[in-house]
């Protein structure tokens, strides 16, 4: 046997194994991109008008009623009300099992509760690892009228801007009280927020996330990940889902919308 070929050729598989570990090891934060942490940036120079914050509590607690069961918690959500007149209510996708017999979402708490069974145009998907926070929603038809909840109004601009305080209002946890954080960054396709302290976010999903300037939801809670003693939160950005909304043609009900 010739052991110099052999030695050889051992050390050339471990030099290519070497390489493709490392050419791994820098694509993971690429392809498997973290939570986002670091300082906080400076408060920023908001020229949007400075506005009250909601009068009462907006978060909410949602319940999945699907076919042959009892009503479960899902997670939360809110309602806010459409540049061109109307309303709806938004909760993340990933909640529920949209395709799995749902027959209509409960929004409220305790006895006040408010049976969506209508979808206001066609959902979006569960997010799984991507960065991109636009596409987990799911809207729902609100008859304005029979609504018991906070109708927040959205804020023009679309997005919060880095360095801006914002409030956070669960539905689910809502008896710990408002959340209190900063945004760490923000654009058109997702938004974070470094929270002031950890919590359990458990089905905090959904819940809306009001700039302390405008008094105005700024985002919808989706997205949770623990850095250095901190919860930082990811957001649905506002102007997303008020494009969504007022672009919707579909309204579909839910009973229907899993037998297509």
């Amino acid at each position: 046997m010739n052991w110099k070929f052999v030695v050889r050729g051992a050390l050339l598989a471990l030099v290519a194994l070497t390489a493709l570990v490392f050419v791994a090891y820098r694509s993971v934060p690429r392809l498997l991109p973290g939570v986002p942490y670091g300082p906080t940036p400076l408060p920023p120079a908001i020229t949007a008008l400075r506005g009250n914050m909601p009068v009462g509590w907006p978060g909410m607690e949602a319940y999945a009623n699907y076919e042959g069961s009892e009503p479960v918690p899902a997670g939360s959500g809110f309602i806010f009300r459409l540049p061109a007149g109307g309303a709806v209510a938004a909760a993340a996708a990933h909640s529920f099992d949209l395709a799995g017999g749902l027959q209509s979402v409960l929004l409220g708490a305790d006895d006040s509760l408010l049976e969506l069974d209508v979808l206001h145009g066609i959902p979006g998907k569960p997010r799984t690892l991507s960065m991109n926070l636009t596409d987990d929603y799911v809207l729902f038809l609100v008859r304005e009228q029979n609504s018991p909840a906070v109708i927040l109004e959205p804020d023009d601009r679309g997005f919060p801007q880095p360095g801006e305080r914002i409030v956070l209002y669960p539905g689910f946890g809502a008896e710990n009280g408002e959340r209190w954080g900063t945004i760490l960054e923000s654009d058109r396709r997702g938004a974070w927020a470094v929270m002031d302290e950890a919590f359990e976010p458990g089905r905090m999903s959904g819940s809306p996330i009001v700039s302390l300037h405008t008094g105005r939801v700024v985002g919808m809670a989706l997205a949770v990940g623990l850095r250095e003693g901190h919860t930082v939160i990811g957001m649905h950005p506002i102007g997303s889902l008020v494009e969504k909304g007022l672009e919707a043609v579909d309204f579909i009900l839910l009973s229907e919308y899993g037998e297509q």
